[in-house]
Parts: C-alpha cells; structure tokens; sequence
C-alpha cells in the first residue's frame, strides 16, 4: 500500500493536471446565463448552462470593466475563459476573460413561449385567484417525500398550529418524470376523499434545470385547474416557475409558504385573550354605567314619593282643566258678541235699504217727470224723417217729405205741404 495522500496533495495533482493543459486554457464555451449575481465589489458571477449540463463562471472586475453590454439572466454568451481549480474547496470553475452575446437561450424562449400562450388561455387572470380559508384545518402537500421542502413545511407548520392536519401526496419534483408525478399528486388531493382546504406544492431551491418540471404545461394547467385553493412554493431567488403565475399564491420558498397558509396559534390565542379582556372591560363598563343611572334613577321622587308625584299631575290636570274652562267662555263670549253684532248689522241693513228705496223712488220720480215720454203726454210731439232722425228744425225739413210725428199713443205719417221758418213762434210772440 503507498503512502496514503492528502485532500490537499490530491486536489494539488489535479490543479496541476489543469493548470498545465491546453485544452483548458483559453477555450470559448456556448451556454445559456442562469443565477447571474453582481456583486458589490464589480466581480460578476453566474452558472452557465446547457440541455446536459452547466459550470459555475467568474468575471472579475479587472476583465469585465470593458464589457460594452450588461449580462441578463437567459441570455445566451460564448465566453472566452480558462478552467481553474480552488484546492481549497475541491471544485472547479471557468474564470470568464471575455464573452460574446449569442441571444436569448433556448430554454428561457421555449418559457416565454408557453407563459405568452397560457395567459393567452387567461390562465393567469386575477380573476382566477381564490382566498384562503383564515384557519385550514387540513392542508395538503405536494413534495419530494425526503426533500428539505417537506420538513420546513412542517416544521413551521406544526410550529404554528399545532393542531393541524397534514396530508402528504409524494411526488418527484426532479427529473423527467416529475411533471406527470406531481399532475397525478395534485389531482388526488383535489378528490373529495380527503377534504384538504388548501394546498402547498413545491420543493426547495435549486438550479433553473431543477426547478424546470414547475414550468411544465401539464403541471401549471394543473395548478390552474385545481379546485382547492392552491400555493406555488418553489424555493428560488431569480428564476420564477410558471406555477407561481397560476397558483392562487406564489411563495419564494416552502417555508414562506407554511407562514402564509397557518396562522400562528399562540398570536391567535394572546389576540383572542386580549379582546376577551377588551370586552369584558367594555362589558364592565356598561354595566356600571347601567348601574349608576338606576341608582341615580331610584333616587327620583317619582319612586321615592309617588304619591306626591300623582298629586302634582292632579294639580296640573285641574290648572289645565280651568285654563280650558276660561279660554272656552271667552270663546263662546266672543262669540255671542259676534252674533249681537250680526243682528244689529241686520238691522242697520234694513234701514239702509229702506232709505236707499226712498232715494231710488225719487230719482224715478224726477226721470219720469224728464222723460220725452212725459212731455210728449202733455201734447206735444217728435218729428222724424224717413231716415229715422229727429227733426228739430224747419231746415233739416223738405216740401212734399214724408214725415213721422210721434204721440204719447201712437204716431202719424204726414207729408210736408209748406216750409215756413220762424213763421208760427214769430206770430206766438207777437200774440203774448
């Protein structure tokens, strides 16, 4: 047996054996950018990747200082660069001297293609989204049954409310199987059988290849699809599984999600403990408030003296009673005299008719003495001529014209033989 050697001896041979390699040094390397992380210091770090496999990258800040471009996560580059081992660690890693943009990498393409058609579909629609019970009494998981995902789901859960029921659907979360494993995971949970109020589907953290079965069609269409309210909780920190756009809620990792879905036990009872104290200080409240107004209401003489209260609104029922009795005399006071008044106005009404029938006698009287009918009665007459109209003058008179004189009984139709004015009045004068 040879001398044993060390880790470092060991890991010192193989830095040997790539330091001294040509096919190492300076070698341009196609893949896809995933986990990209810039750091404070200007040093740029991320994993490049393909359908089969993927190797961790470094460009510092002395070599990247002229890139013209910045480095996107899914951005597919061809870098120039040299492996290198870190002893210390064991492992190895391609430190980046230069890089060229290829374009978008076939994965994330392939991705962006299926979320433009899934929202398309309305898959993602926020309409879509249902809320979570406030208290699940029976939760169901989706997971690897040995993955980390699994024991801080319950951890945090059982943490928290103790009391809960949790029903755990194994599924493969890794690997070219795992899309149908956790499709028939969430359909079974999804059966009446087990009456889950909520479901966790998920696993832990890890690369963008890993977590590409949470991306599947089949897998978001059943995330979607689910009666029972449903959480994505895929540890990640950059890349987003589609499931998280179809789920009812999207948790960074299975954690989180625990903490989002149950509610602390101990916060519940210290909050519950605190409106029962609340209330029943409130409650304390009223009622001595109740309290001290009957006592203050016993105190009222209505309750200490009664009988004087009966008397007082007796009083006040005869002080009504007369004031009614008085305002109701002058009414009928009021009137009587109105009604005297209408007799003496009826009076004074008689009197001034009878004086006002005098008058209008008189006034006949006198019209009748004027009236042409009157003068005409005592032997005089009204000429008119064929027109109708009076004549009263000789002018307005022809010879040969028919005439009519008016009489107090009657009328006759004349003819006009002679004109001679003045001559009768003339001869008149002269005989008085």
């Amino acid at each position: 047996m040879q001398n044993p050697l060390t880790v470092y001896e060991l890991s010192q041979r193989i830095k040997t054996c790539v330091d001294n390699n040509p096919l190492l040094s300076n070698v341009w390397v196609k893949g896809e950018i995933t986990g990209i992380t810039y750091h404070s210091s200007g040093n740029i770090y991320f994993t490049l990747k393909d359908k089969d496999s993927l190797i961790s990258a470094a460009f510092f800040r002395y070599m990247n200082s002229k890139l013209k471009f910045k480095l996107n996560e899914g951005q597919s580059i061809i870098a120039l660069g040299s492996v290198v081992i870190y002893d210390k660690r064991g492992s190895y890693q391609l430190k980046v001297a230069d890089v060229m943009l290829e374009g978008v990498g076939e994965i994330q393409l392939m991705l962006d293609e299926l979320k433009k058609k899934l929202a398309k579909e309305g898959l993602f629609d926020a309409s879509r989204k249902r809320s979570f019970p406030f208290l699940p009494k029976r939760i169901g998981i989706v997971t690897s049954p040995t993955g980390a995902a699994l024991r801080d789901i319950l951890k945090v859960a059982l943490r928290r409310y103790p009391n809960l029921e949790i029903i755990l659907a194994p599924a493969k979360v890794q690997g070219g199987d795992a899309p149908k494993s956790i499709i028939k995971a969430i359909k079974e949970l999804n059966r009446d059988k087990w009456n889950v109020d909520l479901i966790i589907a998920g696993r832990g953290g890890g690369s963008v290849e890993d977590l590409l079965p949470f991306s599947e069609e089949g897998v978001v269409r059943a995330f979607a699809e689910s009666r029972v309210p449903i959480i994505s909780a895929v540890g990640h920190q950059i890349d987003h599984p589609i499931s998280d756009e179809a789920a009812d809620f999207a948790a960074p990792t299975p954690s989180a999600a625990a903490e989002f879905a149950v509610q602390d036990k101990s916060q519940l009872s210290a909050s519950v403990n605190q409106f029962s104290r609340r209330m029943d200080y409130a409650l304390r409240k009223i009622i001595s408030s109740a309290d001290g107004r009957l006592s203050n209401i016993e105190t009222k003489k209505i309750f200490t003296e009664p009988k004087a209260a009966f008397e007082f609104k007796e009083y006040e029922l005869d002080r009504i009673s007369e004031s009614l009795h008085y305002a109701l005399n002058e009414k009928l006071r009021d009137s009587a005299s109105r009604l005297e008044k209408c007799s003496r106005f009826e009076k004074d009404m008689i009197l001034i008719t009878r004086s006002k029938e005098m008058l209008f006698a008189k006034g006949a009287e006198l019209l009748e003495k004027l009236s042409p009918l009157s003068t005409i009665a005592r032997g005089y007459s009204v000429s008119l001529d064929s027109a109708g109209r009076i004549i009263n003058s000789v002018d307005k008179a022809k010879q040969g014209e028919n005439i009519k004189l008016l009489l107090s009984d009657g009328s006759l139709g004349c003819v006009v033989n002679s004109v001679n004015k003045g001559d009768v009045l003339g001869k008149e004068k002269e005989k008085n």
